[in-house]
């Protein structure tokens, strides 16, 4: 099968690994160059642009719309629908299916135990945008398939600054500074592993007309593992590195919501601040219970992202430093 990836980022990068692994072909859209990396094959440019995306295509069998735009929910506004409606217009023309990662922001108000099919509940614009985006993909004639997946967890989130669990605790740990704890460091807290959401998108992608049905879209969850806590995952990645394992800094609700009107990452971040200051978890449904996908231990997955982070910091810094 001959996959094209737009967007090659921690979960881009992803998909790319485990469908050369299982012998596909992959074509890479993205904006900048990169080095040559056979047999990757990777196009220049952007979605909007219909040369670049028709060369991408080239004989492509499926998409994985991986792109995404800043943190600022007016600009997930004004840029994701028409980037998406590009993908969906030249998908559709081709035959082809669609398969988008997708957050929980939509559904935020039942992600205390967020079942499969749930009605929309966003609680913030980030949220909304979400919906609209899910709708957009419904009403399209091209065949979609959606993929939610909880916070991300994985060696390719590390060093991105885009997954607030490597960001704030894992690597912060293995740099021997105090980890950052967003939210309730009890409650339980979902965490999908980003080669499970990858193994999920490619499954969809093989079985698109299958699992989207006579609708020719569907929203379907990422295998995950159970959820525990973010005071757990400190103490096991303390464990991981042999190292004390510090207190955290907590970064107060009320904190969030004083510096909301003057700082775009705060009003974000308190948007969707009841997904982590409140337990947090994802039903298994149709990638699971039928299609037999199972997701990594939540003990393996954390194990091979403390690695990701351990290793470059091993390479530029000697050993890992001891907690202070």
């Amino acid at each position: 099968m001959h996959h094209l990836v737009i967007g090659e980022g921690q979960i881009g990068r992803a998909i790319i690994e485990h469908a050369l692994a299982d012998g596909d072909r992959v074509t890479v859209l993205r904006r900048r160059d990169a080095a040559p990396e056979p047999p990757l094959r990777r196009v220049r440019g952007d979605v909007q642009d219909p040369a670049a995306l028709s060369a991408a295509l080239e004989g492509v069998d499926a998409i994985h719309a991986c792109f995404h735009a800043p943190y600022d929910a007016r600009i997930w506004r004004r840029d994701l629908p028409p980037r998406e409606l590009a993908v969906l217009d030249a998908a559709a023309e081709r035959g082809i299916p669609v398969v988008f990662p997708e957050s929980m922001y939509g559904f935020q108000g039942a992600a205390r135990r967020l079942s499969e099919g749930a009605a929309y509940s966003p609680q913030d614009a980030k949220g909304e945008v979400r919906v609209a985006l899910m709708e957009q993909r419904r009403r399209h004639p091209a065949r979609t398939l959606s993929i939610v997946a909880a916070d991300l967890l994985g060696p390719t989130a590390v060093g991105t600054g885009a997954a607030v669990v490597c960001t704030l605790l894992i690597e912060r740990m293995v740099a021997g500074t105090r980890p950052i704890v967003f939210g309730d460091p009890a409650a339980p807290h979902l965490l999908t592993f980003i080669p499970d959401l990858a193994v999920a998108m490619l499954h969809a992608a093989r079985h698109a007309e299958r699992l989207a049905g006579a609708a020719g879209d569907a929203v379907l969850h990422a295998p995950s593992a159970p959820a525990r806590s973010q005071a757990e995952l400190i103490a096991a990645t303390a464990a991981q590195l042999g190292t004390p394992a510090r207190r955290a800094l907590r970064i107060p609700r009320t904190a969030l919501r004083a510096a909301a009107p003057v700082s775009t990452f705060a009003r974000e971040l308190a948007g969707i601040s009841g997904l982590w200051y409140a337990p947090c978890t994802l039903e298994p449904g149709v990638l699971e219970e039928q299609e037999g996908l199972r997701p990594t231990s939540w003990e393996e997955a954390l194990r091979r992202t403390v690695a990701a982070a351990v290793a470059p910091a091993s390479a530029e810094a000697g050993p890992v430093p001891a907690a202070r």
